[in-house]
C-alpha cells in the first residue's frame, strides 16, 4: 500500500527564494572564486518544486534558459501545470516522481540544481538518493543549490516541533492539526510572562514564529514525520561522499548568512575550535539554516579578477543622510545602517547609482579605476548595503501584467525581474496588503 503524500493532503503554498535565481547563484560563486556560470543559455533543475511559485517566476522573465521542475506530490504539479498554461510558457517542464525515481525521467545535465527545503525533511535513504541524482545530473562546474535544517540552532525549533507533535496528535488530519498547532503556540505566547531572561525571550519567539507563519509551513516544518538537522560537518561529509565540493552559502550577504567578522580570527587564534571550526560558528551564532552552494569536486578555487569584477553590474538605494564627525557625506541603506563615504570616489558613485535604482551601472563605467574601489564594494555588498550582478533583466515589462495577475491571484505578491519579492500594485488588489515580509525573506521551504 502506498503511503499518502502529506503535501497532497495539505498542499504547501510556496514563495519565491531570492537566492535561488541563476545570476544569484552564480554570483555568489564568482565572488567566491568557484566556477564561473554562463548565463546566456543554460538549463536549472528544481528538485522539490512544489507548485512552481519558484521555478515560474524564473523562466517567466529568463525565455533564453530550459526549466524542469520535479515534485512527488501530484497535486503541487498540478497546480505547477496550470501555471504555466496561465503564464503560457514553452521553456519549463514539471515531472511528477519521488526522488527514488526521478532520474529515469530526466535527461543530461543540468547548470544549475535547485533543491530548497528537501535535504532535512526526508528519511535518509531519500537523501542518500537525492545527493546521488544530483552528483549525477548536475554538469560539470555546475552548481547546486541545497539548504538544510542547522544544528545547534534549529534544535531549540525541534523541541517545538516536538511538542506540537505531542499537543496535536488526536487530530484527525493535518490541516486541522497545523491549524490545532498555531492555536496552541499562540495560547502558549500569551500565557507566558517574558522575563529579561534569553531562554523566555527565545522560546516566546520560536512559538511567534509559529503562530506568524502560513498554516502549510506549520504543517510541513513541525508537524512532518522527517525532519532531521545536521551539523555542518556532518552535511559535508555526505556532499563530500558524493563528490560534491563547499563553494558559498547563497545567502552569504543576507542577515540568515552572515557572521560576525572578528568571531573566526579570534577562534583560531585562541584555538577554540571544537570539532569542526564550522561546527564551532554555527554553536556560537546560533545558525538554524544553511543555503550552500555546491559543485562537482575537484575545483580549484580562483579569486574574481579584476577584469571579471569590471564586468560586473554595481546597484545601490543609499541616500545622503547628511555628515560623519570627519565631515565626510553619509549614506543611509533603508534598513537604517549608515555608511560613510570616506573617499571622493565613493562618494560619486554612490550619487550617482541611486537615482538609477533598482537598474545598476557596469562597474567599469561607474568607476575610473576598479582596483581602487573592489574590496570597498565587495564589503558593502557583503553586508547587504549594495546589490552587485552578474546580468541586468533586458525589459523589466516583458508582459509583466501576466505575471502580476497570476500572482495576485495567489497571494497579494509580485515577482521581480531579479527575483525579488513586491506587495502587488493596488491597481491589482484594491488596496490589500502583503500579510509576510516581501524582501529577503527567509524561510525553510519555498
Amino acid at each position: 500500500m502506498t503511503t499518502p503524500n502529506p503535501y497532497d493532503e495539505f498542499p504547501y503554498r510556496s514563495l519565491p527564494i531570492e537566492w535561488t535565481a541563476p545570476e544569484r547563484l552564480a554570483l555568489a560563486s564568482l565572488l567566491h572564486g568557484g566556477p564561473r556560470q554562463p548565463l546566456n543559455s543554460y538549463r536549472v533543475l528544481e528538485l522539490g518544486c512544489g507548485d512552481g511559485a519558484n521555478l515560474l517566476p524564473m523562466a517567466y522573465y529568463r525565455r533564453h534558459a530550459a526549466f524542469v521542475g520535479v515534485d512527488g506530490a501530484r497535486s503541487q504539479i498540478k497546480i505547477a501545470n496550470s501555471g504555466k498554461s496561465k503564464l503560457e510558457l514553452s521553456n519549463i517542464e514539471f515531472i511528477h516522481a519521488d526522488f527514488l525515481t526521478a532520474d529515469l525521467q530526466l535527461d543530461g545535465e543540468f547548470d544549475y540544481i535547485i533543491a530548497h527545503g528537501i535535504f532535512s525533511w526526508v528519511p535518509h535513504d531519500v537523501r542518500d538518493a537525492l545527493l546521488q541524482l544530483c552528483a549525477k545530473r548536475l554538469r560539470r562546474g555546475g552548481l547546486l543549490y541545497l539548504n538544510y535544517n542547522t544544528n545547534p540552532g534549529w534544535n531549540v525549533r525541534g523541541m517545538v516541533r516536538e511538542f506540537l507533535l505531542a499537543q496535536t496528535a488526536a487530530a484527525s488530519n493535518l490541516p486541522i492539526r497545523a491549524r490545532q498547532a498555531q492555536e496552541v503556540a499562540a495560547n502558549v505566547v500569551s500565557s507566558l510572562t517574558v522575563s529579561e531572561h534569553p531562554y523566555s525571550q527565545l522560546i516566546t519567539n520560536e512559538f511567534q514564529f509559529v503562530c506568524d507563519n502560513h498554516v502549510s509551513y506549520v504543517a510541513h516544518e513541525y508537524l512532518a514525520a522527517e525532519n532531521h538537522p545536521y551539523w555542518r560537518s556532518e552535511f559535508m561529509a555526505l556532499a563530500g561522499h558524493h563528490r560534491l565540493e563547499y563553494v558559498a552559502d547563497a545567502d552569504f550577504n543576507y542577515s540568515s548568512g552572515q557572521i560576525p567578522d572578528d568571531v573566526v580570527p579570534q577562534l583560531v587564534e585562541q584555538q577554540i575550535t571544537g570539532r569542526t571550526l564550522d561546527d564551532t560558528v554555527d554553536l556560537l551564532c546560533y545558525r538554524q539554516l544553511h543555503t550552500p552552494i555546491l559543485t562537482r569536486s575537484p575545483f580549484t578555487r580562483r579569486p574574481p579578477s579584476i577584469d571579471e569584477f569590471s564586468n560586473l553590474l554595481v546597484a545601490s538605494c543609499l541616500t545622503p543622510c547628511g555628515k560623519s564627525s570627519a565631515e565626510n557625506p553619509m549614506f543611509q541603506h533603508p534598513s537604517g545602517y549608515e555608511v560613510e563615504a570616506k573617499e571622493e570616489v565613493m562618494r560619486d558613485l554612490l550619487t550617482n547609482l541611486l537615482p538609477l535604482w533598482p537598474r545598476g551601472l557596469l562597474v567599469k563605467a561607474a568607476v575610473p579605476n576598479v582596483s581602487e574601489v573592489m574590496e570597498d564594494l565587495m564589503l558593502l555588498q557583503r553586508n547587504g548595503l549594495i546589490e552587485l550582478r552578474c546580468t541586468e533583466p533586458s525589459d523589466f515589462e516583458f508582459h509583466q501584467g501576466r505575471l502580476k495577475r497570476w500572482e495576485v491571484e495567489r497571494g497579494d505578491y509580485v515577482t521581480t525581474p531579479y527575483h525579488t519579492l513586491e506587495a502587488a500594485p493596488a491597481s491589482f488588489t484594491g488596496g490589500s496588503t502583503m500579510p509576510y515580509p516581501l524582501s529577503r525573506a527567509v524561510g525553510a521551504k519555498t
